[in-house]
């Protein structure tokens, strides 16, 4: 039986990352990150990285909306602890991509 667990963290000031587990037999079997950024009084995903639609990919929305598979080399779990850690160091980055896409239409 799949358990789920849903959660939001604090970045910083306007930054979100939010969180979405899906845990069976003691495994990570599905997660969810994505990093939403407070912009000018409104919320924006930035980037995101998931299993839905059976595969991980990440979408950089500074880019393009499109997931962008990725390629799986070990288990959920560690992929998630990878990216989270990613997330954790480059938000800032991640939200100056956006900004500087944002200020360029």
């Amino acid at each position: 039986m799949k358990r789920a667990k849903k959660y939001s963290i604090p970045l910083s000031s306007g930054n979100i990352l939010d969180v979405k587990i899906e845990i069976g037999k003691g495994r990570i079997r599905g997660f969810v990150l994505n990093l939403r950024c407070l912009i000018d009084d409104l919320w924006y995903q930035i980037y995101r990285v998931d299993t839905a639609h059976g595969y991980l990919h990440e979408q950089r929305f500074w880019i393009s909306p499109e997931p962008v598979p990725l390629i799986q080399h070990t288990s959920l779990d560690y992929a998630f602890e990878f990216y989270m850690r990613q997330i954790r160091d480059s938000f800032e980055r991640y939200r100056k991509y956006y900004t500087d896409k944002m200020n360029k239409r």
